[in-house]
């Protein structure tokens, strides 16, 4: 048998609209018929019509693979033509020459022969018999042990899809592929976010498989989220993860086994890549590509972290391809205070996070629609060593580690180059805080941190520096000591003065001591309050003087 071409809407609609028949059963042609092309005339007939002819009506025995636009041209009723059309000439094969050929029309009995005779009405019942078949079935039964012929798209259908879930079902009006594996087919195109993509599959009918082409015609096969278990009850899951847009996507859904049919679910997720950014360890190199995230006309990164509280926290991002901005971003949710300083090339970002937790850092450009390569760089201050058990008699002990007591006797540590301590103690709204730190073969830094989060740093005067700020609000404020160059010991102290408040004014003593009721007025005239004195009497001076 030779090959047969399946009628596709899309493909072939130029030969449908032309309303073709086939030339011996007389039905028009339609989407999914099987036919095939006469490779001799040209002529276009069903495939059981070429079955139960031997060939094609007018005697050929030899088919050409389909042409749709030579079918086009050639189309026509068989029973009207009486030469055919000659077919296009392909590359590296001659073209076929055709002959003049008797019109197909139904012939005087007198001039068939026997053979004819009986060929013809074979012909025509098998014809019909297929054509009703195919009326009424869009596929033919499989054979047991073999294939079943399938007889709807000859392509699955694509179906555009948006990000969030899509409920399908594969059915026997499906695409069947060869190994009889019903087919779904789905396009997604991803914007140009650069947003990571991850494709999802459930099903508890049947086993899926799951295929995710890429814009650049990369396949990817589906990992399997969910094991096989053997319990037709339980869903089973598959996924394709880490893709990553712009670009349009093509979604292949299927079974693991043949014919296996039922509904199922497709998830697409876009989500924000984030990348881990180690503690203290090397740099990590990065790049701001046309295929990274995008906002506000300004590519990005993600990066998170484990932060520590009441420690102070350097990220330094460099960058000789645009000017580096940093947001910290904490376990909230909300954006986490600090201060940000140019450096050589790039940016430092310092911050004391309050708790720990997880955080994230998105390093982006000052500059709109700029890229390049660039590095980041996570420094996370070391904890205050352990201070020693203090006595109970002992009034000026020093506080606990990483404590400051106002007035009470410094904290006395040593830092290495580059390196920092971080310090607490609580205030109210108000008060005057004044810390001073002294070094010993260093310049120190100095800055104090509100309970607000506003950082107020120091200026260093050769081996001290002297910080002074009045709480904005209640709570804990920090203080962090560092040492922008050498090492040596140092000493930290707090002063602290309580803000001046509104106290009550005194009151009368007695005053809250409750009186007796006032009596009623008398009736007695001399109890009758006499008037005033006429205002215009002036009392003469003593002595009868004038």
């Amino acid at each position: 048998m030779p090959d047969f071409h399946r009628l596709d809407p899309a493909a072939d609609a130029p030969f449908l609209r032309r309303g073709t028949a086939d030339p011996l059963s007389r039905v028009a042609f339609r989407p999914t018929n099987a036919v095939v092309m006469c490779a001799t005339c040209g002529l276009v007939s069903l495939r059981e019509t070429w079955e139960a002819c031997g060939g094609c009506p007018n005697g050929h025995a030899t088919a050409a693979p389909w042409d749709a636009a030579a079918a086009e041209r050639a189309s026509g009723d068989g029973a009207s033509r009486a030469v055919a059309p000659p077919l296009p000439a392909r590359p590296g094969v001659a073209p076929i020459a055709t002959v003049p050929m008797p019109a197909y029309s139904e012939p005087e009995p007198t001039r068939r022969t026997g053979l004819w005779i009986v060929l013809g009405v074979v012909a025509a019942l098998l014809a019909a018999l297929g054509v009703a078949t195919l009326l009424n079935r869009d596929e033919t039964p499989a054979q047991p042990g073999q294939a079943a012929t399938t007889a709807g798209p000859s392509a699955p259908q694509s179906v555009a899809v948006e990000a969030g879930e899509t409920v399908g079902a594969l059915d026997d009006s499906d695409f069947r592929a060869a190994d009889g594996r019903y087919q779904d087919l789905y396009a997604f195109r991803a914007d140009s976010s650069g947003r990571t993509l991850t494709f999802t599959v459930s099903s508890d009918a049947f086993y899926p498989d799951l295929v995710v082409t890429g814009p650049d015609s990369t396949a990817n096969e589906a990992q399997t989220v969910t094991t096989d278990n053997d319990d037709e009850s339980d869903t089973r899951t598959v996924s394709v993860r880490g893709l990553r847009g712009p670009g349009l996507y093509q979604v292949l859904i299927s079974s693991r086994r043949p014919q296996a049919t039922g509904g199922y679910s497709l998830q697409i997720r876009q989500e924000d890549p984030v990348v881990a950014l180690p503690v203290n360890g090397r740099q990590v190199a990065g790049e701001l590509t046309r295929r990274s995230v995008k906002a506000d006309d300004r590519y990005r990164d993600t990066y998170s972290f484990t932060g520590a509280a009441d420690r102070e926290h350097t990220i330094t991002v460099k960058s000789d391809a645009f000017t580096p901005t940093v947001v910290v971003s904490g376990p909230s949710g909300s954006a986490v205070r600090g201060a940000s300083a140019p450096t050589s090339g790039g940016t430092v970002y310092k911050f004391t996070p309050t708790a720990a937790g997880s955080y994230r850092v998105v390093v982006s450009t000052r500059e709109t629609d700029r890229t390049g390569t660039y590095t980041v760089l996570l420094a996370v201050a070391a904890p205050p060593p352990p201070a020693p058990t203090p006595r109970t008699d002992d009034a000026d002990a020093a506080p606990s580690a990483g404590a400051l007591r106002a007035g009470g006797a410094p904290v006395r540590d040593s830092l290495a180059a580059g390196d920092s301590r971080t310090y607490s103690a609580s205030g109210r709204v108000g008060d005057r805080v004044s810390v001073e730190v002294r070094a010993t073969g260093f310049t120190p830094t100095l800055t104090i941190i509100g309970p607000d989060g506003q950082r107020t740093p120091a200026t260093a005067d050769g081996d001290r520096a002297r910080a002074r700020v009045t709480l904005p609000a209640d709570g804990r404020f920090r203080v962090v000591v560092g040492s922008a160059g050498g090492s040596g010991t140092y000493s930290v102290s707090l002063e602290q003065q309580a803000g001046v408040t509104a106290t009550p004014i005194p009151r009368t003593p007695g005053a809250d001591v409750p009186r007796a009721p006032a009596p009623p007025p008398s009736t007695d005239p001399a109890d009758v309050k006499q008037p005033l004195p006429d205002p215009n009497y002036r009392p003469q001076p003593l002595g009868g003087t004038n």
